[in-house]
């Protein structure tokens, strides 16, 4: 499918971090062959005129993660079904409980009348396909992933395939009867792109940075200080985390604790929380073995473990 036939037809965003970048994941359903009536006649009247077998080109884009192709069919040459595959899987998107995992028994195909197989095939054996070699003792091979056969009505999902050029090989399975197929082929992609930080957050992790700095320093009090300089500009549960490790080395048992109990609330609400916590656990297992009799740091330990 060339670049300019394939239509976008929705997107969304998710939020990602890594190394304190932020980033958004764009998924977007992509139509690659739009919904098309197919005819296709009998095996045996097909020698006498017409064909009982055709081939379509998938070209995947990139970054594709999964595609689909949905079809239905009807007796004879006209078919008028509407299989809105595209859009079915665009509200799917926007559902955040199918982002992750689109069933496909969610998604609607009209009802079939009469069967088809249809193969997932490589540009070598699609020829073979349409010539229809095992006639002669000859062989073609198929990809099982994407083969429905003797099927009136399918959604068929393909994700360990992702990447070059693919045919779906159609054929009527029947000798007689002709039939008419219709079919829809949909691609998902995804990409990562950086996204530009708020002012306020990039100067709030240039206090944070500080604040570590001053850590490792021993100077606790200066370290508590550019937190709270940090949490004036954005709250970020992380320099919470560091602002009560820091009151915990200078002996404040209680008030390190009740400043951990709020950097958990805060970060649970914030995107990637179980990063932040790990590295809050790490930075707890660096002060205590440095100082092993260090009050309380155990027990915050635990706390945010089980937050995981």
């Amino acid at each position: 499918m060339k670049k300019e036939l394939i239509v976008t037809l929705f997107f969304i965003s998710l939020f990602q971090f890594s190394f304190g970048q932020e980033f958004e994941i764009v998924r977007e359903t992509k139509k690659l062959i739009d919904s098309r009536d197919i005819y296709l006649n009998g095996g045996m009247r097909a020698e006498f005129g017409g064909k009982s077998r055709t081939s379509i080109k998938i070209d995947l884009p990139p970054n594709t993660v999964e595609w689909y192709y949905s079809f239905t069919t009807t007796e004879g040459e006209n078919g008028t079904a509407n299989l809105n595959l595209a859009m079915q899987l665009s509200r799917m998107l926007v559902d955040p409980s199918g982002l992750s995992s689109i069933a496909t028994s969610r998604i609607k195909v009209p009802e079939g009348a009469a069967a088809a197989d249809i193969y997932l095939l490589d540009q070598r054996n699609v020829n073979l396909f349409l010539q229809k070699v095992e006639w002669n003792g000859g062989t073609f091979q198929y990809y099982p992933e994407g083969l429905v056969e003797n099927t009136k009505q399918a959604i068929v999902k393909v994700d360990d395939i992702k990447r070059g050029t693919w045919y779906l090989g159609l054929k009527n399975p029947s000798a007689m009867n002709g039939i008419n197929i219709n079919i829809e082929v949909v691609a998902i992609t995804e990409t990562r792109k950086a996204i530009a930080k708020p002012e306020k957050q990039q100067k709030a992790e240039l206090y944070a940075g500080l604040a570590k700095t001053q850590f490792d320093n021993g100077a606790f009090d200066k370290c508590i200080e550019y937190c709270d300089k940090a949490m004036a500009e954005y709250e970020l549960g992380s320099v919470l985390g560091t602002k009560g490790l820091a009151q915990l080395m200078l002996g404040k048992e209680i008030e390190g604790t009740e400043t951990y109990i709020n950097a958990i609330t805060l970060v649970k609400k914030q995107p990637n929380p179980n990063r932040v916590f790990r590295e809050m656990i790490h930075d707890i297992d660096k002060a205590i073995k440095t100082n092993p009799d260090l009050k309380g740091a155990v027990e915050i330990k635990k706390l945010i473990t089980a937050q995981l």
